[in-house]
């Protein structure tokens, strides 16, 4: 399910400010996850919790999670059933049905099964024919994904179970099409993105710039190439990097409930690769021996959060929050050579840090990252550096970003 967790995020950017081109930035500081993820992790939730699939059950774990992520982009109509102490299924045929239905077909143990699941997954809210049909075509198109179904296979399913017209070329429907939430005109079109992509990329490049729900769309035709391609390593770990560790921990348990093993969700490995490459790690660590930072290395060697600098490298190195920090420093390669560098630092306390760091601008990043450090291990030799160069003063906007995490909450504006 984390394919339509990536395509939400990524198709998020675009969803009021629509392209119509494949050509487009991935990520940019505007990608967030919505109601898509929220409530794919809900029904995540409820498949793990509860083995009976229970419709009550699955109701409280949707408000649950919706009240706890208030701002996460609701319907008018989805947003009162959040709030409503008696919720009842309203006749919807909108895409939410469809969106959040993908951890069924990964759940699930057989196709009928899965559409089973899926029905249950859309009647709490959306119990019109188009929300139930809708929720199934995903489900199902996953679900034959997952076990080797051919495109040709997973379309004629498709066209033949649930009446949707699959003929069409995106190229003839792009340039008209327009935003429209109901599962009719964008499971459809959710479907043929991922039948005309060449891999997960392309078919979330392709939902999106169809224009319309780009988010829900590609939150569809994200998940299905998930099951068909599998997902990239460097848009899996940049998207879990930015849920909070509250959605991430239903996520983990989830993928570990289905036997899905993922041991580096962060990629904490593209540190090492980085700090290996050219041996960039031992020019580092020798400049700062020397007393003088000449060369760039500062966002793989020093990290700071996510959100700090505008760069393409601040936000690829950019940790996400104090999970992925202790996930760095929990890897012992990165911990000694974090600590071996911090220690060469503090040959030079009496040295003005500008002038070691090179620039005013490291200076900042490297109270920034030491901050952040001191944050997970408090009485290290992180604040050592703070006492040292910085007179114990702590930098602000590292500890703002810190307190908006704590607990797993975080602003999703």
């Amino acid at each position: 399910m984390l394919g339509a967790i990536v395509g939400d995020i990524i198709g998020s950017a675009y969803e009021f400010n629509n392209t119509k081109r494949k050509e487009f930035h991935l990520f940019t500081p505007k990608s967030k996850f919505t109601d898509d993820t929220v409530m794919t992790l809900a029904v995540a939730r409820w498949l793990c919790g509860d083995k009976e699939h229970r419709k009550e059950t699955l109701v409280r774990h949707m408000q649950e999670l919706g009240r706890r992520y208030p701002t996460a982009g609701y319907g008018g109509s989805f947003m009162r059933w959040l709030h409503n102490p008696e919720p009842q299924p309203y006749n919807s045929y909108g895409n939410g049905s469809a969106m959040r239905v993908s951890p069924v077909a990964f759940y699930a143990h057989s196709l009928q099964e899965a559409l089973g699941l899926a029905k249950i997954s859309a009647e709490v809210t959306h119990n019109h024919p188009e929300g139930i049909k809708g929720a199934q075509a995903i489900a199902s198109s996953i679900y034959l994904a997952r076990h080797g179904a051919t495109k040709r296979e997973i379309k004629s399913y498709a066209e033949e179970q649930f009446h949707y017209d699959l003929s069409p070329q995106l190229d003839d429907i792009r340039p008209t099409y327009s935003y429209d939430m109901s599962c009719q005109n964008t499971v459809p079109q959710a479907l043929l993105a991922f039948l005309e992509g060449a891999n997960f990329e392309d078919v979330i490049r392709i939902a999106v710039s169809l224009g319309g729900d780009s988010d829900t769309i590609a939150a569809m035709a994200g998940s299905i190439a998930q099951a068909f391609y599998g997902i990239p390593q460097n848009l899996a770990s940049y998207c879990y990097a930015l849920l909070t560790p509250y959605l991430r921990t239903i996520l983990n348990k989830f993928e570990e409930s289905i036997g899905v093993l993922t041991p580096d969700p962060f990629d904490i490995e593209r540190f090492i690769k980085a700090q290996n490459d050219d041996n960039t790690y031992q020019q580092a660590l020798k400049e700062i021996l020397q007393g003088h930072k000449t060369s760039h290395w500062i966002w793989y060697i020093f990290p700071q959060l996510k959100g700090l600098g505008h760069s393409t490298y601040s936000q690829y190195y950019g940790l996400a929050d104090t999970d992925e920090a202790r996930t760095f420093l929990a890897n012992p390669c990165l911990n000694e050579r974090l600590r071996e560098i911090t220690n060469a630092l503090l040959i030079y306390k009496d040295r003005n840090i500008e002038r070691l760091m090179g620039s005013s601008i490291d200076a900042l990043k490297l109270k920034s990252s030491m901050t952040l450090f001191d944050a997970i291990s408090p009485n290290d030799i992180f604040s050592k550096v703070l006492d040292v160069f910085y007179d114990g003063k702590k930098d602000r906007n590292t500890l703002q970003i810190i307190s908006k995490t704590f607990n797993g909450h975080i602003s999703n504006n």
